[in-house]
């Protein structure tokens, strides 16, 4: 029985079942060591005194009405020590008040999967719950289960993973795992021996035990450390998951926007999580930032250029990337963030004449980087940001003349754009180069500069080149990511093609840059906001390059097949004041117009009829909603499993109350015997039903059990039964089932 287990562990000397749960304890602090170290989690003697106090209460068997207030006043403290101290000294605010807004919205964002919304102090309180929720389960093998064997076999294994596969060294933590695991192991299976196979206890016996148990463990520690160690026999497994995963291309991302870019290639899973949505009068492709150092594996930021200015968000900033004429109006963007990643989106190419975060009543300062082009929140160090909620963007959307672009010859551009944005690695292959010449002397109708870049643009969008999410390889140890891309796989997502159209392009001469960011997303038209509204996921994470032009500016193209570029070239001025005069319904159709959603095959079917491929590309893209849901089912089961024996009692009464079969007894004394049996009173073998009567009254002090078995012999041998009996002895039975509540 389990109990019995627990009471003999109670009734021993309180040093000893101290002891066995400082060495249980010993055993937890190996999850915490390491987490200091692989993740950014700090000040972890907080945690650690919590995961003692809890042992303590639980070792010195402490009422729970006792153990939740000191735990949750414990909470408070390092709640407080840790995020909201710091606060209520600058503002003059309650941090209880803080706590609970803090509760109350991680609630709501974890119910809506937005994870990356959580507060530092709503994440601390989820780490305290988890380690309460382990020093119960540590109470529980050990009290009452007396098995700790599977929390070892994990504690090894979650130690020698992060071993293998991040900076930490477990070496250390495999030693104290042998001396505490094989200490606790050995303990409780003494005391199994007491419990189970009668053998009496005394302190004597308990003291040779503990004396030879601890000179097994010592002797196989020093065996341990004084063998010769021999090299190891099988190949490193790290070095080769990652050469097999490079070299199959299997290692998948989550599709979505990220910051670095230093290793480009692999395959994309899609993700159409929303990361805003805009009301926008104008649709446009949403910038973040570039970068201009081609690596030969991927992208780095300017090392030239880190000037950064700091702007208020309620003046005219008037960032801009166009310098030619502008004959648009100005237009307003408003953005409701889901996801905030930190920088600010806007519309590309770049004329911003403000912008609002937040709609704040006070100015906010935005830091821009001139080497990246990127808007953020000016954060002062120390002080935690405000979430980006709210965006409002007034802007004006430049047209560019193609008379204008074609009138600009490599010879017009100044030094200065020639160095950084013409930058190409040492190690690019020749026959890029020649490539690029090659296209353009072939393709392109004039010298001029924007003929050269639509010829590349055109070479990359033809029947050469496929655009695909899966399957794409990264470049092997020594290979460029470009010349992999144009002569050997030909196949893609975006990142292939705009990269390769910048290093074409300034193996030409011809200044451009690489840029982040996304594209329109999909629109609809809300009566409600009278006007259009875009969704941008993550699957609209979109890159594309920026040429310049010595009399206009940054000027986006499109190599990527399947997408439409958002900017709005004319022939001439003339053509502008021609398409003024369309009407308001032609522009709506324009703007309601959908394109291919970055990174997400272009060939799909549009039946949406169930078949095995749609099920199985929406386990691909919900597969997070699917494991969450069968997770959370399997707790709930688990846990009514768990608590079976407070309602599976009333559930037989309610059954058997009801039942009119004439065979009722019977089978409610056979449903009794079973649930005596689930409770731990078993009936041994050859024990016959009046001995184990007497044994259960005995257990529960009655004499009702006597009385049915009685009975229910009777019955039995007779073979009478009749609704009459039941009725007599339904009292008797359900006081006794209902005994078996655990």
């Amino acid at each position: 029985m389990e109990g019995a287990g627990e009471t003999m562990i109670n009734q021993m000397h309180a040093g000893i079942r101290l002891l066995l749960f400082f060495f249980t304890f010993l055993l937890f602090l190996e999850w915490l060591r390491p987490v200091e170290e692989v993740t950014d989690t700090s000040n972890m003697g907080y945690f650690i005194v919590y995961a003692a106090l809890l042992v303590v209460l639980y070792a010195f068997k402490v009422s729970w009405k006792w153990t939740v207030p000191v735990s949750f006043f414990y909470m408070s403290i390092c709640l407080y020590m840790l995020h909201y101290r710091a606060l209520t000294m600058m503002e003059d605010e309650s941090w209880l008040r803080l706590l609970f807004v803090d509760l109350a919205d991680g609630i709501r964002d974890s119910f809506t999967a937005d994870l990356d919304g959580l507060t530092p102090g709503f994440r601390t309180f989820l780490f305290l719950l988890i380690i309460w929720m382990l020093c119960y389960l540590l109470h529980y093998w050990v009290m009452v289960k007396q098995r700790l064997f599977l929390f070892l076999f994990l504690t090894f294994l979650y130690v020698t993973v992060l071993d293998t596969f991040t900076p930490y060294d477990g070496d250390g933590a495999i030693v104290r795992l042998v001396i505490c695991g094989f200490a606790v192991l050995g303990a409780l299976a003494l005391i199994r021996l007491f419990t189970q196979h009668g053998l009496p206890y005394s302190i004597k016996k308990m003291g040779i035990w503990v004396s030879a148990l601890a000179g097994m463990i010592t002797l196989g520690v020093l065996v341990g450390f004084a063998a010769p160690k021999p090299q190891a026999i099988w190949p490193d497994p790290v070095a080769f998951i990652k050469s097999t995963s490079e070299k199959y291309g299997s290692d998948r991302k989550r599709i979505g926007y990220g910051v670095n870019d230093q290793k480009l290639g692999g395959d994309f899973i899609g993700d159409n999580s929303v990361v805003f949505t805009a009301k926008s009068p104008v649709r446009t492709n949403w910038k973040v930032e570039h970068k201009t150092v081609y690596t030969g594996k991927g992208w780095l930021s300017s090392r030239s250029n880190t000037a950064e200015a700091i702007y208020y968000d309620d003046e005219n900033i008037g960032l801009y990337d166009y310098i030619g004429e502008l004959e648009n109006n100005e237009s307003i963007a408003e953005l409701d963030v889901e996801i905030d990643h930190g920088h600010i989106p806007y519309p590309d190419p770049m004329y911003i004449q403000s912008i609002s975060v937040n709609g704040d009543e006070d100015p906010q300062e935005l830091l821009y980087s001139e080497g990246t082009s990127r808007i953020t929140p000016y954060e002062e160090e120390g002080v935690e940001g405000e979430r980006i909620e709210e965006i409002s963007i007034a802007f004006m959307s430049p047209t560019f003349y193609l008379d204008a672009l074609r009138a600009n010859g490599r010879e017009d551009y100044d030094e200065s754009y020639l160095g950084e944005y013409t930058q190409l690695p040492s190690s690019l292959p020749e026959r890029v180069r020649d490539l690029a010449f090659e296209i353009v002397s072939e393709n392109a109708e004039s010298d001029s500069v924007y003929d050269q870049v639509k010829a590349i643009e055109e070479y990359l969008r033809g029947e050469k080149f496929t655009y695909s999410q899966a399957g794409v390889a990264y470049p092997a140890e020594g290979q460029d990511y470009v010349d992999q891309f144009l002569f050997e796989t030909n196949i893609g997502y975006c990142d292939n093609f705009s990269t390769s159209m910048v290093v074409l392009l300034r193996s030409l001469g011809i200044p451009t840059r690489w840029v982040k960011g996304y594209t329109a997303g999909l629109s609809t038209y809300d009566s409600a906001v009278g006007g259009t509204v875009y969704e941008v996921t993550n699957n609209n994470a979109h890159s594309w390059p920026e040429v310049f032009f010595p009399n206009t500016g940054w000027v986006p193209f499109e190599p990527t097949k399947g997408f439409n570029p958002e900017a709005r070239f004319l022939e001439t001025f003339e053509q502008q004041e021609q398409e003024q005069n369309e009407t308001e319904e032609t522009e709506r159709q324009e703007e309601e117009r959908t394109t291919v959603p970055e990174r997400s095959d272009e060939g799909g079917s549009t039946d949406k009829s169930f078949d095995l491929a749609s099920m199985v590309d929406f386990l691909k893209e919900s597969w997070k909603a699917v494991a969450g849901s069968v997770l959370a089912l399997g707790i709930l089961t688990a846990i009514i499993y768990r608590f079976r024996g407070k309602w599976v009692p009333r559930l037989w009464v309610f059954y058997y109350k009801r039942s009119k079969s004439d065979e009722r007894f019977s089978k409610a004394y056979l449903r009794l015997l079973a649930e005596l049996a689930r409770f731990g009173i078993k009936r041994h073998e050859g024990q016959t039903l009046r001995e184990y009567a007497r044994y259960v009254d005995q257990f529960f002090g009655t004499v009702e059990m006597k009385i049915l078995t009685a009975e229910y012999e009777r019955i039995l041998y007779s073979g009478a039964g009749s609704m009459a009996e039941w009725q007599e002895y339904e009292k008797t039975w359900e006081k006794m089932i209902l005994k078996t509540i655990a």
